[in-house]
């Protein structure tokens, strides 16, 4: 390496970044374990934010669900029906249109849901404690403006 030239500080700087997402996931799972005492063995991202989004859009239909989260139609289905499984969901079918499925959360979907959102809410609060008011502006104001970049490279690819 020339003498002048500053080392490789990327490798560094990707292993600081994943020890970041590794000790939040973490740290989110313990979270997770504290608050609910009977884990739902089978939630992912996609089974959370399909309830969160039914939570925001009562009694929504299939499609929008799928349209909102940008999933085909069998991946929603499978997700709905492990759901309905666990007692998260129903489906309502209209009296005038029996094509018509409504979906709506059920007494433990929505607990569920707040919970969920209760530990989201305490996980970024713990992250963010370090953090004065000016720190957090900024973090957030970096956070959007990667965001932003790597979405426009996203759309010319």
């Amino acid at each position: 390496m020339p003498v002048n030239q500053p080392p490789d500080t990327s490798a560094h700087e990707f292993d600081s970044m994943n020890r970041l997402a590794e000790t939040f996931l973490k740290y989110k799972m313990k979270l997770i374990e504290q608050k609910l005492k009977e884990p739902h063995m089978r939630m992912n991202n996609t089974k959370y934010y399909i309830l969160k989004t039914i939570y925001h859009n009562e009694n929504c239909m299939v499609a929008d669900i799928a349209k909102r989260l940008q999933l085909s139609s069998g991946a929603t289905t499978i997700a709905l029906n492990q759901l309905e499984e666990d007692g998260l969901i129903v489906r309502l079918r209209s009296d005038s249109d029996r094509r018509t499925v409504r979906i709506a959360l059920t007494d433990q979907g929505a607990a569920f849901v707040m919970s969920a959102m209760e530990i989201r809410r305490q996980l970024l609060a713990d992250m963010l404690e370090p953090l004065n008011d000016k720190e957090k502006t900024q973090f957030f104001a970096m956070i959007d403006k990667i965001t932003e970049q790597l979405a426009l490279k996203l759309e010319r690819q």
